[in-house]
């Protein structure tokens, strides 16, 4: 075999020839390492709270030593011979071109990283996809691999790759453009700080269950009579219309009062929808000191310095390799074929846990369990400025992972009611201890939910959540009021708590009054396409509701 001469040949090694792995190596890894969760964080800016000057410099780190690992690789088999390269070459062209395909184009029938369990049984069809994939592009590359000869097919596989490469970056560079992703988020975190610090005067307290269905719990409290004893005092409204189906949106209309219907970014409306709220102005008018305890709040270096938990932090990640270990995880659920992809799974909010902690505090976490400790092992201290305390926990929200008691279980063996009776005891056990300290006769306690559910992978029908309000100083036994109520109608009754009304004389509409409420749908990670609901009926009876006709989409 005739070996060309060229000045960098050395020791065998022919540089030539060694460019087109070269550049497959530094395309694939390019995609792989750097794009793939750049792309990630750019198009999912409010779902993650490191930004690309926390991401890059750790995934550059991998991307240089995978990417040395690689052309390692290819000397390797250049020394070996040159058939061995050139087979070499070809599988690894494969590799690339699949997992391009696979993470850009076949990527949309996955199902949702979101800390369930996944029944891959449902997903045949995108496994018979990834299978016809890699097979065609295999076949593909074989005939052309043995049609083109005299170094031919290695020229084609660095032309492409050159291509591919360029047209990632420009791709790339339009996406952090587009999705701000040349912005520095701040440096803030939402910490535990003074969660059981309670006013001697004045207490506004909304304990948030993500996800509990009103309809669902009230047939569980009239199977099980100390269900309803939790709530004495309580004044239940199970005839509420939320504003949207899932947490996203409905928690920023919660405090503030303000729709977003895709008329702007939505990042600029949270901001301002907090930043206007009439909750908030009312209460630090009153004097109240403010918590927000919510893992997934966007901060924002303007307004959230308002509340006493949200804290600035160092910039940066607690553990280096753990990131880039989790990152590498969620780009192969993407990328990988089919059959490797539940290897692949991971849980974005534990990117969470490796948030750098403000000194002497530890971060918020909505799980079940770690705030039933808290209200377990933690005792309540004192002051005399009032406090409102907003706290958002899992609730009712999928993983089916809790028991009665708030253990943590076997997610086949839980179920939608398990996760509301661990809510139903952690509920109880915090009214408690309010009471116990002293300070619950002096609070205005609400405990709701965001939204409904209705089954798992079903977005309908998750219209109607619970809503049970306490005001200062009451005292019977519980309430129920089946009043035609809606999220719209928060923000006067929040203000009439404050002037001291009771829980059941917040609202002005009552039993057997006709309504018309509205509801704006949309199915999960599809956020940019709302349709208008009006729900004339019963708040749960979903057949009832009917679409105006208005559409607000980006």
């Amino acid at each position: 075999m005739k070996i060309k001469k060229h000045f960098f040949q050395k020791q065998g090694m022919n540089l030539i020839n060694m460019e087109s792995g070269i550049w497959l190596s530094a395309a694939t890894c390019f995609m792989l390492f750097l794009y793939a969760p750049l792309e990630l964080l750019f198009t999912n800016q409010d779902e993650f709270w490191f930004d690309a000057y926390i991401l890059t410099p750790v995934m550059f780190v991998v991307f240089v030593i995978v990417l040395a690992v690689s052309i390692v690789f290819f000397v390797l088999l250049d020394r070996w011979g040159e058939r061995p390269y050139r087979v070499g070459l070809a599988v690894y062209f494969t590799a690339f071109i699949c997992t391009y395909v696979q993470g850009n184009f076949l990527a949309g029938g996955l199902p949702a990283l979101d800390g369930t369990a996944i029944d891959w049984s449902l997903y045949t069809a995108e496994r018979i996809k990834s299978i016809v994939l890699w097979v065609g592009v295999a076949a593909l590359v074989v005939i052309a691999f043995r049609k083109m000869h005299d170094g031919l097919f290695e020229k084609m596989v660095q032309v492409v790759s050159i291509c591919m490469m360029l047209m990632l970056l420009i791709t790339l560079g339009t996406l952090a453009v587009s999705n701000h992703g040349f912005e520095k988020k701040p440096s803030m975190s939402v910490t535990r700080k003074d969660i059981f610090e309670m006013s001697q005067t004045n207490n506004f307290v909304i304990l948030l269950l993500d996800a509990v269905d009103a309809e669902t719990l009230e047939n569980m409290m009239s199977e099980r009579t100390e269900y309803r004893d939790i709530f004495e005092d309580f004044t239940f409204y199970d005839n509420v219309v939320a504003a949207y189906p899932y947490t996203k949106h409905s928690i920023p209309y919660i405090l503030s009062g303000e729709w977003f219907e895709n008329e702007t970014e939505f990042r600029d409306y949270e901001v301002q929808a907090y930043a206007t709220s009439p909750l908030f102005e009312r209460l630090e008018s009153a004097g109240y000191k403010m918590a927000v305890y919510d893992a997934e709040l966007l901060l924002d270096d303007g307004g959230m310095g308002r509340f006493e938990n949200i804290l600035p932090n160092d910039r940066g990640v607690a553990d280096k390799w753990a990131f880039a270990r989790w990152q590498i995880l969620m780009t192969g659920f993407k990328y990988a074929p089919y059959d490797l992809k539940r290897i692949c799974v991971v849980n974005p909010e534990a990117f969470n846990d490796l948030k750098i902690t403000p000194e002497g505090e530890t971060l918020f976490t909505a799980s079940n369990t770690a705030f039933y400790d808290e209200v377990r092992y933690n005792e309540v201290t004192y002051t005399d400025e009032n406090w409102f305390k907003f706290i958002h926990i899992d609730g009712g929200h999928l993983p089916f992972r809790y028991d009665e008691n708030v253990n943590v279980i076997d997610e086949e063996k839980g179920s939608y009611e398990g996760n509301l009776q661990a809510c139903l005891t952690i509920t109880r056990d915090y009214l408690s201890k309010l009471k116990e300290s002293g300070v619950y006769n002096n609070s205005v306690i609400i405990v709701m939910a965001d939204h409904g559910y209705n089954g798992f992978n079903n977005p309908y029908g998750r219209q109607n959540p619970i809503f049970f309000v306490k005001g200062i100083g009451e005292q019977h036994e519980l309430y129920e009021s089946d009043a035609p109520i809606s999220f719209v109608d928060l923000q006067d009754a929040y203000q009439r708590l404050l002037d001291g009304q009771d829980g059941d004389r917040i609202f002005d509409w009552q039993s057997g009054d006709y309504r018309e409420r509205r509801f704006l749908f949309y199915e999960y990670l599809k956020e940019d396409y709302m349709v208008e609901y009006i729900q004339p009926g019963y708040a749960h009876d979903t057949d009832m509701m009917y679409q105006t006709g208005n559409i607000y989409a980006q």
